[in-house]
């Protein structure tokens, strides 16, 4: 599930950082993360002045380099490009995938859906994977009504990328996950307020692959 570009049953994690900007945190943690299983981490921390986002984005973009995580940068393409990111993460408030094209220049593009997609289907065939959100109620998103394992899946196929499932995802959530046959997962919580985040990580994926899709 999760997209007809994705494989069945797939397993992929994709930490997002928590927003505290220490880059010691960070840099301990995505080495954990990588030997647990994680593949991908996404550079937010928005509450940031543009100095010390990017000095942290440079931490940041060396460890992931050190621990060979793909690196994700929040909206801001020039700072995706300086820190040789993979790509730039799009909030539905920024602008469409075409608008910025040119500037983004090789790097490649996720988004972040709710429902109702605001998006127009050209400008997602136009990217290389979404965060569906909120799977589960969660604290950041308060008020918003959960998607829910069938209402994922039921709008992850609707997609021509693959799909995160994002917010209020823990261990013990990932049974029926995996049953349901999603195995992308995106998390924050999850993975950097965990004791051992490589533990984490590696019982996630675990679980993921461990109960047979329905």
């Amino acid at each position: 599930m999760g997209g007809r570009a994705d494989a069945a049953g797939a397993v992929d994690l994709f930490a997002i950082t928590p927003g505290r900007g220490d880059a010691h945190e960070l840099s301990e943690k995505i080495a954990a993360l990588a030997r647990g299983g994680v593949t991908k981490l996404l550079l937010r921390e928005k509450q940031l002045a543009d100095a010390a986002r990017t000095a942290l984005g440079e931490a940041v973009a060396a460890a992931c380099r050190s621990a060979a995580i793909e690196l994700w940068v929040s909206d801001d393409v020039a700072l995706a490009r300086r820190l040789g990111a993979h790509g730039v993460h799009l909030s539905e408030r920024s602008p469409p995938p075409s608008h910025l094209a040119a500037a983004a220049g090789p790097l490649a593009f996720g988004l972040s859906l709710h429902r109702p997609v605001s998006r127009r289907p050209e400008e997602i065939a136009r990217a290389r994977h979404a965060f569906l959100a909120p799977l589960f109620a969660t604290p950041s998103k308060a008020g918003v009504a959960p998607l829910g394992i069938d209402g994922f899946v039921a709008l992850a196929r609707t997609l021509p990328i693959p799909a995160y499932a994002l917010g209020g995802v823990g261990l013990e959530e990932a049974t029926g996950l995996a049953r349901a046959g999603i195995g992308r997962v995106a998390a924050i919580r999850l993975f950097f307020d965990a004791r051992d985040p490589e533990s984490a990580a590696r019982r996630l994926a675990e679980r993921l692959r461990a109960a047979p899709a329905a």
